[in-house]
């Protein structure tokens, strides 16, 4: 489904997920990029004792992986009404951080 749906499908169905509930009220950035950090936090509470293997072992649990599923589509959901609210263009947005990201960290690869 990733490679069907565009990243303004998904900004689409979240501003009318929240325009049917009038939440916009309440959609400020700073609640907002609150709320992406503390949904942020609830993902790494599924991993904060655990190694990097122990993280792999979570992950091939069905009941824990869909867990981790949902904070990290809570997240993502939040990080689109942010960019919803604050009129910011995700694919643009993230090209260009990875053209400045490319400078700052090049590639190891020749």
């Amino acid at each position: 489904m990733d490679v069907k749906t565009s990243v303004g499908e998904l900004k689409d169905l979240v501003r009318n997920f929240v325009a049917a509930r009038e939440w916009e009220s309440f959609h400020s950035s700073k609640h907002l990029a609150m709320s992406i950090a503390i949904e942020a936090a609830e993902l790494m509470e599924h991993f904060q004792w655990t190694d990097a293997d122990e993280g792999q072992v979570l992950l091939a649990d069905a009941e824990k992986k869909l867990e981790v599923t949902d904070e990290l589509a809570d997240i993502l959901i939040y990080c689109l009404a942010f960019a919803n609210q604050a009129d910011i263009d995700i694919s643009s947005a993230i090209k260009s951080k990875l053209d400045r990201n490319e400078f700052r960290f090049p590639s190891i690869q020749k």
